[in-house]
């Protein structure tokens, strides 16, 4: 097998693949990111969409989403979210019977992958998280339209800066947050090591900018 990986990626990759996966290292670094409401811009948004269909969604909702993406870890995962209405939100959009979008606020935590620690949030903050979009109606706008959705329930309870974390590389969601008004306000990383997990995030440094 080692053999194989040489051939394959050379002799100074493969040192570094089996170097990570004995030791059970790994890195992911995270874009912070903050949207301070402008109230006007955020009515301007809302008057340019139709989204008289969108709901909270129920459990219920969920299990008329695509079969793979809702498989049933995920399905726990959503069954437990839902159990703590303070905590977490869902909203998402039901036509003909099948779930087109999901999307979900968290209220009350900042809860990033692969760590157990909830990190508060600040009275008048709230997080964006995990939407999903249906392959039938990609490129259909939803996800800005969802993302305003959002933001305008948040700032009507009395949220008026809202927190997006997204993982370096993922192009799509950074750019639909820059275009929403999202500024980057630094990144950190969640480092393994022996396979204990490492967290870089000092929300403070940020709460102040």
């Amino acid at each position: 097998m080692i053999r194989e990986k040489i051939r394959k990626y050379g002799i100074r990759k493969t040192i570094g693949i089996v170097f990570r996966r004995f030791l059970k290292t790994g890195i992911l670094k995270f874009h912070y990111l903050r949207l301070n409401v402008n109230e006007s811009e955020l009515e301007a948004h809302m008057k340019s969409f139709d989204l008289d269909d969108v709901k909270e969604l129920t459990y219920e909702d969920f299990l008329k989403g695509d079969k793979i993406a809702f498989g049933d870890k995920k399905l726990a995962l959503i069954k437990e979210r839902l159990s703590d209405k303070n905590y977490y939100k869902a909203y998402g959009i039901v036509r003909q019977g099948k779930l087109l979008y999901s999307t979900w606020v968290s209220m009350e935590y900042l809860s990033l992958p692969l760590v157990k620690k909830r990190i508060s949030l600040l009275p008048n903050e709230a997080l964006l998280e995990d939407s999903y979009c249906s392959v039938d109606v990609r490129g259909h706008g939803f996800h800005s339209q969802m993302n305003w959705y959002r933001i305008s329930r948040l700032y009507n309870s009395g949220k008026n800066r809202i927190l997006v974390i997204v993982l370096e590389g993922n192009t799509p969601a950074f750019k639909v947050q820059s275009k929403c008004g999202f500024e980057d306000l630094g990144v950190f990383y969640i480092m393994s090591l022996f396979g204990i997990n490492f967290l870089t995030l000092k929300k403070e440094r940020y709460d102040n900018k």
